[in-house]
C-alpha cells in the first residue's frame, strides 16, 4: 500500500470514529453551549402561577431543531422539547432554523470563511447532502418539525396561515392542549437562487426569513459581520417577493444599514424576534432607541432575548428592565418574547420558567392587560395581521 492510499485510509478511519462515537459526547457538549445558570434558584408564587396559566404565552425565537435531542420527551439537557413548551404554558413557539455557525463566532466581527454547519449535521448524523448545503440543513431541520407534529399525535401544530392561527387558539390553545409552531430561516445565505430558493421554502412552510444571521451575504450586512453593509440589489429583489408572499421579515442580526435600508422599502410590517436594547446594554448586536422607533413605525414587534449579551446581567431582573425600557420607549404593544432558547446561549431557566417573566413584570407594576400583551397576545395579533390568510 502506497504512502498516499495509508494516509487517506487514516482519515477515513478517523473521521468514522468520530461519526460513530459523536452520540457520546453530543449532550457533554450541548450542556456547555445551552446552558441552565444553575445558581438562580427561582420559585414562582401561586398567584403568578395562576395568573401564568390563564395567559396565551409565545416565544418569538428557539433553536431546537439543530439539536440532536428527541424533542418529543423531556430531556436532561438544552432548554426545550414538546413537554417542557407546555409546563411553560408556551402555546406559540417560533422555531428558528440556523444553517451556519462561524468558526469562533463572536458578537463582533465573523466570517463566513469557514464554518461549523456542516460539520454539526455530520456530527448529528444528518443526511449527506446536508453536510455540504446551508439550504439543505434548512429543509432539512424544517421537515424535522413537520415529523414532529406528525408524530406528536396531535400536540404540536405547524402554522403556516393566518386562519390556521386562529382557529388553533380557538380550538388548542384555549383548551392548553397544544403548541404551536412557525418556522424561521435564520440567515437568508443559503438562498441561491432568486426567487426560485425563497418560493422552495415558502412551500416547505417558512413563514419568517433572517436576512442576516452571523455574517455578511449576498443579501446584506449582519451586525456581527464584517463589512456591515446594507442592502443589496439581490436583497431588494427578496424583501419585494418576500412581501408578496405575505412572509415576515426578521431583522434580527441586520446590521444598522441593513435596517435602515429595509425599512426605508418595507410596506409591511417587520419583526425583530429576539434582542437586547442599547438603552440597557450598549453593543452591536442591541438595537438603539431611533432603530426601536423605527421598527414599531412600521408596526413592527421586538422581541426581548433571555441571555446576557442581550439583557446585561443574567437573571429575570434584567429580562424584565429590558422589556420597561422598551415598553416606556414604543408602547407595551410592541414588545414580545424572543428567548433565543438553545441558540447556544446561557439562560437563567429553561422553557419551563416563563412564569418567573410573568412575576417579574407583576412585580414591576405591569397590569395584567400589559403583562398579557408582553407575554403573548402582541404577538398573536402581529402574527394574524402579517401571515398569509390562507
Amino acid at each position: 500500500m502506497t504512502m498516499i492510499l495509508k494516509v487517506l485510509l487514516a482519515i477515513v478511519m478517523f473521521f468514522a470514529l468520530i461519526y460513530a462515537s459523536s452520540p457520546l459526547f453530543l449532550p457533554f457538549f450541548e450542556k456547555r453551549i445551552n446552558k441552565i445558570e444553575s445558581r438562580f434558584q427561582y420559585t414562582a408564587s401561586k398567584k403568578a402561577q395562576d395568573f401564568h396559566s390563564t395567559l396565551f404565552v409565545a416565544d418569538l425565537h428557539g433553536d431546537p431543531l439543530f439539536s440532536y435531542r428527541n424533542l418529543l420527551r423531556r430531556n436532561p439537557s438544552g432548554h426545550m422539547d414538546l413537554p417542557r413548551l407546555i409546563e411553560g404554558n408556551i402555546r406559540l413557539q417560533v422555531f428558528g432554523v440556523p444553517t451556519q455557525i462561524p468558526l469562533f463566532a463572536n458578537i463582533d466581527r465573523n466570517s463566513s470563511k469557514v464554518g461549523l454547519g456542516g460539520v454539526l449535521a455530520f456530527l448529528q448524523h444528518w443526511p449527506l447532502n446536508t453536510w455540504y448545503s446551508g439550504k439543505n440543513r434548512a429543509l432539512y431541520q424544517g421537515k424535522k418539525l413537520h415529523d414532529l407534529e406528525a408524530k406528536s399525535q396531535g400536540t404540536l401544530t405547524i402554522i403556516k396561515t393566518s386562519t390556521q392561527l386562529k382557529e388553533y387558539a380557538q380550538v388548542k390553545a384555549a383548551e392548553n392542549r397544544g403548541v404551536a409552531g412557525i418556522l424561521m430561516l435564520e440567515g437568508a445565505h443559503v438562498m441561491k437562487k432568486i426567487p426560485e430558493d425563497l418560493e422552495e421554502l415558502y412551500h416547505k412552510g417558512f413563514r419568517i426569513i433572517g436576512l442576516s444571521h452571523l455574517t455578511d451575504n449576498h443579501l446584506g450586512g449582519s451586525a456581527q459581520g464584517i463589512e456591515k453593509g446594507g442592502l443589496t440589489e439581490v436583497g431588494r429583489k427578496v424583501v419585494k417577493r418576500i412581501e408578496e408572499l405575505h412572509m415576515i421579515i426578521d431583522l434580527t442580526h441586520a446590521s444598522p444599514a441593513l435596517m435602515d435600508d429595509v425599512l426605508s422599502i418595507a410596506s409591511r410590517p417587520v419583526l425583530v424576534s429576539h434582542t437586547g436594547v442599547k438603552g440597557c446594554v450598549n453593543n452591536n448586536r442591541n438595537l438603539s432607541d431611533e432603530q426601536l422607533k423605527a421598527v414599531a413605525s412600521k408596526g413592527g414587534l421586538i422581541g426581548i432575548g433571555f441571555w446576557e449579551e442581550a439583557v446585561g446581567q443574567e437573571g429575570v431582573e434584567s429580562i424584565v428592565n429590558s422589556i420597561k425600557y422598551a415598553s416606556d420607549l414604543l408602547g407595551v404593544k410592541h414588545i414580545a418574547l424572543g428567548s433565543d432558547f438553545d441558540g447556544g446561549v446561557a439562560v437563567p431557566f429553561d422553557a419551563t420558567g416563563m412564569v418567573h417573566i410573568t412575576e417579574g413584570l407583576m412585580n414591576r407594576g405591569f397590569s395584567k392587560e400589559e403583562i398579557n400583551m408582553i407575554m403573548g397576545e402582541n404577538a398573536f395579533n402581529f402574527l394574524v395581521t402579517v401571515l398569509p390568510l390562507d
